[in-house]
This record gives structure tokens, C-alpha cells and sequence, in this order.
């Protein structure tokens, strides 16, 4: 029998009880608020986990792979966002996955990756569903709410037969924030863009997407400003 004195490294050790507990306390703030919650399973990178976060009400996940999407989708998880900006070589993998059965939605954030995608779709017979990339924090990627570019893409997806799926967004520099109001204050700017983008795709934001349980608190935001805070999940 194995100890914490014996097993070898590298070794994930899950209570599963306070593992349970956090995955049932994310989706009950997220049920509050009335959206509909999609993790990251980039966090786990555990089938099992996925699993239990779908039972307790999660709907869909999200990948920053086509690998992890395959591996997923072979456990029988259907609904998946790949959110990672769509580089046209990855076209046949991801069609080939919807082919499968996979309800894959992608991601992109420019007019020649979205002209890209509706000519491959086009030539393939498959309406892609796709959200639009929005840039909140200027750290990393996506389309600034105001700039015209998000209306470019949006009619190069529309006119090409692609479905819009939605905005999304991910702030990268909360990364490096340290203290509540702060992290508030981030999160708040990634409510409002998203929104604002909404806004004039006349679309809005339903999801919530954890991305990891290694942050200080969590926030999360109704579409009318409200704020909800809690600690920091231990245990995974």
C-alpha cells in the first residue's frame, strides 16, 4: 500500500470530498447568476474531474487544444469551445471532429483568419460556429469593442454561411494582479467589453468560463454589473 511517504512523483492526490464540495459551490454561484457555466478543462486535464463538474450542472467545456478536444470527445463530451484563435491548418482537424459528432465551436479574431474559415467551410459544406475574440486588457489577443475590425469579421462570417456563435474573452494580464479591488476592477473591464461588443452584434454573453483554481478569489458578473466574490478553491 502506497503512503504519502512512498508514492512516486509526479502524483496528482485529490480529496475527493472537498473536491466535490468546490465543484458543486462554482456551480451553484454560477446557477445564481443565471449562466450557463463551461470549464476550462485545461485546469484538471482529468476525465474524471470533467465529468463531475457536467453532472453537478456544467454545460459544455472548453480546450486550448484539438488533442485535449479529441481526448474529451472520445469520453463522451460533445459540446466543446477550442479557444484558441483558428489557424487555417487546423481546419480540416477541426472538421473532421464535427464530422464525428462533435458540436466544436472556434474562435478568431481577425478578417483573414474569419475569411479563412468561411471559404473552408464553404468548400466542405459545414457552417463552422464561431465566436469572436475580444480584447479587454491589450494584453494578448482579440478585437477591441469599438474597433470596426469586430464588424468586419462578423459579416465575413455572416456573408460566408458561418454561424456567429458569440463573443469571448480571456484578460491575461489578471494574471498579474495581486489584490482584490484590483482583480474586481479586471473583471468588471472584461464584463463591460464583452458586453459593449455584444452590444453591437446585437448578441449577448451567457457564459461563464473558470480557467484555473489557482487565483486568489473569484469574480463573476451578471450582464447588469452585479458582483459576486468568493476565496480561492483548495483542495483540487
Amino acid at each position: 500500500m502506497n503512503t504519502l511517504s512512498t508514492i512516486d512523483t509526479p502524483a496528482a492526490l485529490i480529496d475527493q470530498a472537498r473536491m466535490q464540495h468546490n465543484i458543486a459551490r462554482m456551480q451553484q454561484r454560477m446557477d445564481e447568476l443565471g449562466v450557463r457555466f463551461r470549464p476550462h478543462v485545461k485546469t484538471t486535464k482529468c476525465i474524471d474531474v470533467a465529468r463531475a463538474q457536467r453532472d453537478a450542472g456544467a454545460q459544455g467545456i472548453t480546450v486550448s487544444t484539438l488533442k485535449e478536444a479529441e481526448q474529451f470527445f472520445a469520453e463522451g463530451f460533445t459540446d466543446i469551445l477550442y479557444a484558441v484563435g483558428m489557424a487555417p491548418h487546423r481546419l480540416p482537424h477541426a472538421l473532421e471532429l464535427r464530422r464525428r459528432g462533435c458540436a466544436l465551436g472556434i474562435i478568431t479574431d481577425g478578417v483573414a483568419s474569419a475569411r479563412a474559415i468561411a471559404e473552408f467551410g464553404r468548400a466542405n459544406g459545414e457552417a463552422f460556429k464561431v465566436l469572436i475574440e475580444v480584447d479587454t486588457d491589450g494584453h494578448r489577443s482579440g478585437i477591441r469593442p469599438e474597433e470596426e475590425a469586430l464588424l468586419d469579421v462578423a459579416r465575413v462570417l455572416h456573408d460566408g454561411g458561418m454561424r456567429l456563435g458569440g463573443v469571448m474573452t480571456h484578460a491575461g494580464s489578471s494574471y498579474e494582479l495581486d489584490t482584490p479591488e484590483a482583480l474586481r476592477a479586471m473583471a468588471e473591464q472584461e464584463r463591460s467589453g464583452c458586453v459593449r461588443a455584444a452590444q453591437r452584434l446585437r448578441i449577448l454573453p451567457n457564459h461563464a468560463c473558470a480557467t484555473g483554481a489557482q487565483f486568489p478569489e473569484y469574480q463573476a458578473l451578471s450582464q447588469e454589473g452585479s458582483l459576486r466574490t468568493w476565496g480561492r478553491f483548495h483542495g483540487w
